[in-house]
């Protein structure tokens, strides 16, 4: 018994090293990204831009789906391969070129060439979505078999609860920045986007120090004995747990196609200063940090299906909010919310992927879920055309309905920790 113990509780090699560099990288993306929010910051950068909602939805939209697109390729390419570093190094550094250069554009040429700005950062943050789904595969990959399962909500919970505490002192500096009359628009959002590259790019510097251990069930010489799209569509077709958790995943961000625009009904219903929005921000930062005590607990004592659950309650008393809200409190408290939802979701989805099937099968099973999420990207899109439709009670209404279905499947999942039949993998992968 207590060999067997043993065995169980056994690290994996260089836990230590990978768990504090995986902590670093999980921080200082964070913190990074506070200084160029997607739903808070960036919605306001691009309205000076262009009135139309429609517009802003698409960019939004444009800039998130590249995160889906390469995901199936990339595992296609990583499947029989030992080692998935050098593929998620190639990528994480695309990123940060993006942001850097990105910010460089905006700083000095922003004000005279403002068309420019608007197409650099359209092709610039679609490189970078893109570079996030080409990384995504190695990443989660090497997470899976860098933590234990029983430890993966504790780690997930520290990189959002210690870089969410740091952001919200971030979220102070923005409106310092956004207040400043000697930094006029867009030098302001100029000198945001220089610090998300600077300081993201400190966490990519310690995700290219991650310590691989090959895969011991592949050699990169092997052949492929099946061809991938057969795996694909036997996984799809005979493994519930995959199509559940994709279906609650799309289901449940339906709460994104209101999400741009709960800044800009504040500002319009409220009368708010740009300024205020470093507050959005810091409430938004706020919810992500405390909540993260109960989705890590939650994750790594019930598993990561209740944490789904939880998330997607959250998610609906967030919109909920948003639409009777008349007050900055109540707003304040849309942001907090909303901040605990994508904290939680950041926790519960992918460790559930992680989870489930087998070792051998996760490369496969994580680029399917994140490739046949891509509808979730395009709901600031269509969130957009119902505001210029119809305003922002539409939108608010349409995704407080659709964001309720996601129960459906949720409460369809099985518990990997829980022993039972309905999460095994019916067949093998040769």
């Amino acid at each position: 018994m207590e060999k067997g113990n043993k065995n169980a509780t056994a690290l994996p090699p260089h836990y230590r090293w990978n768990y504090a560099m995986g902590l670093i990288h999980g921080i200082t993306f964070r913190l990074g990204m506070a200084f160029s929010e997607p739903y808070s910051l960036i919605p306001v950068f691009l309205h000076a831009f262009t009135p139309s909602r429609s517009v802003i939805g698409l960019i939004i939209s444009m800039i998130r789906a590249g995160n889906s697109l390469p995901q199936l390729l990339v595992a296609k390419f990583l499947l029989h391969r030992a080692r998935e570093k050098p593929v998620l190094v190639l990528a994480i550094w695309l990123r940060w070129f993006s942001w850097f250069l990105l910010s460089a554009i905006t700083f000095f040429f922003g004000a005279r060439y403002p068309l420019l700005v608007l197409v650099s950062f359209m092709v610039l943050l679609s490189l970078f979505s893109i570079g996030g789904g080409i990384a995504s595969v190695p990443f989660f990959t090497l997470i899976s078999r860098a933590i234990p399962p029983e430890r993966r909500g504790r780690f997930m919970g520290l990189r959002q609860f210690i870089g969410g505490l740091l952001a919200i002192a971030g979220g102070y500096l923005v409106k310092l920045i956004l207040a400043s009359e000697s930094l006029p628009f867009p030098r302001n959002y100029g000198l945001l986007f220089f610090l998300t590259s600077a300081i993201i790019g400190t966490g990519y510097v310690a995700l290219s120090l991650f310590r691989e251990e090959p895969a011991p069930f592949r050699r990169d010489t092997k052949p492929e004995p099946q061809p991938f799209s057969y795996i694909l569509r036997r996984l799809l077709r005979e493994y519930p747990p995959l199509r559940l958790v994709i279906l609650a995943e799309i289901t449940s961000s339906v709460i994104l196609m209101s999400l741009p625009f709960f800044v800009l009904h504040a500002r319009e219903a409220l009368n708010l200063p740009a300024s205020f929005v470093g507050y959005l921000v810091m409430a938004q930062m706020f919810g992500g940090v405390f909540s993260n005590f109960l989705w890590a607990k939650l994750s790594d004592s019930y598993g990561n299906r209740t944490v789904i659950w939880g998330t997607s309650a959250v998610a609906v008393l967030a919109i909920f909010l948003a639409l009777v809200g008349r007050s900055f409190l109540v707003t304040l408290l849309v942001f907090l919310f909303a901040g605990s939802y994508l904290s939680g979701s950041g926790i519960g989805f992918y460790n559930y992927v992680m989870e489930i099937g087998t070792a051998k099968a996760r490369p496969i099973l994580i680029s399917a879920f994140g490739t046949l999420i891509l509808p979730i990207y395009f709901y600031p899109l269509i969130g957009g055309i119902l505001a210029d439709a119809f305003g922002y009670t539409a939108v608010f209404v349409f995704s407080l309905l659709l964001t309720a279905t996601s129960f459906v499947p949720i409460l369809r999942l099985c518990e990997p920790r829980g022993g039972g039949k309905s999460c095994e993998l019916p067949f093998l992968l040769d």
